[in-house]
C-alpha cells in the first residue's frame, strides 16, 4: 500500500512523500528542509523528486536534496532546476515511481504536468496536481492558455471520483469563500465553505479531497452546472466561455 505524507513548504506550500515498494519521492519539494528533518525522522534515503512545473514554490529545494542524497529529478519541463530527465505522457518512471502516471496538464505554465497514481488494494488512487487544479479552485495562467487549463482539468474530470486530490497550495478556504460569492444560494458550497473554515481555524490541512467532492462544489469543475449558469447569468454560453468568465473573476477577486 503506498504511504503520503504531507509536508509544508514556504509559506502555503504543500510538498509531498510518496512511499512506494521499493522506494522513497520527494514531490514539489519547495524547501529541501522539511524533507530532510523527514529523512532523519524516518531514518530512510530519497530516491526521486518529481516536479509538476518550474515554479520556484514548487522546486527551489531540488539542489540540496539532490546534492544531499544523490537523487534524480525529473518533471516535464527542462526549466526545472537540477532536472535529470525531461518527461512526456507515455514515459515509463523508473523504480520506485513505475506505477505513477505523468499527466500533461498545460495552462498555469505551458509544461505544467501531474502524477496519477492508479488505485492499490484498498488505495482509490491519488493525483499530485501541482498548481493546475486546487480545491475549490484552479491555477492562473501565466504561460498557457485559458483553453489550455479548461482541457486539462477536463482530463482531470475524466479520472475515477475516488481519487484523492493532492494539490500545491492551502488555497482552500479563500477558493471556496469566491465560489460561495459567486453561487450564494448552494447550499453544497455554504456547506463546504463552513467545513474548510472550521478545518482552518483549528489550523489542519483541508486536503487532501476526493474528486468526487470537488465535482460537487469546485465552480471550474462544473462549467456545464445549470445552476452555477444560472448564477452567472450565462445560460447559453459554452462551458470554455463559463471557465473563462469564472477565472477572470477569480482574478479580480
Amino acid at each position: 500500500m503506498p504511504h503520503i505524507a504531507m509536508l509544508s513548504t514556504n509559506q502555503d506550500n504543500y510538498a509531498y512523500i510518496l512511499r512506494l515498494d521499493g522506494g522513497i519521492i520527494a514531490i514539489d519539494p519547495g524547501e529541501a528542509e522539511p524533507v530532510f528533518a523527514y529523512l532523519e525522522e524516518e531514518k530512510c534515503g530519497l530516491d526521486l523528486i518529481l516536479n509538476t512545473h518550474m515554479h520556484h514554490d514548487h522546486c527551489q529545494g531540488n539542489i540540496a536534496l539532490k546534492q544531499a542524497t544523490g537523487c534524480k529529478v525529473m518533471g516535464s519541463d527542462e526549466r526545472i532546476p537540477r532536472i535529470d530527465e525531461v518527461l512526456t505522457p507515455g514515459d515509463k518512471l523508473p523504480t520506485p515511481a513505475q506505477t505513477l502516471q505523468i499527466l500533461s496538464t498545460p495552462g498555469h505554465t505551458l509544461k505544467d504536468c501531474c502524477y496519477y497514481l492508479p488505485p492499490q488494494g484498498e488505495h482509490p488512487g491519488a493525483l499530485f496536481c501541482g498548481d493546475t487544479l486546487f480545491s475549490g479552485g484552479c491555477g492562473r495562467v501565466f504561460e498557457g492558455s485559458v483553453e489550455q487549463l479548461f482541457q486539462s482539468l477536463q482530463s482531470i474530470a475524466a479520472l475515477p471520483p475516488a481519487t484523492l486530490l493532492y494539490c500545491g497550495h492551502e488555497y482552500t478556504l479563500d477558493n471556496y469563500r469566491f465560489a460561495e460569492h459567486i453561487q450564494p444560494e448552494s447550499l453544497a458550497v455554504r456547506r463546504k465553505r463552513q467545513q474548510v473554515e472550521k478545518l482552518r481555524r483549528s489550523k489542519e490541512p483541508t486536503l487532501p479531497v476526493s474528486l468526487k467532492e470537488e465535482m460537487v462544489t469546485n465552480p471550474f469543475l462544473r462549467p456545464h452546472d445549470s445552476a452555477l449558469r444560472h448564477a452567472l447569468r450565462m445560460e447559453e454560453s459554452t462551458d470554455l466561455e463559463v471557465f473563462t468568465a469564472l477565472r477572470q473573476r477569480k482574478n479580480r477577486f
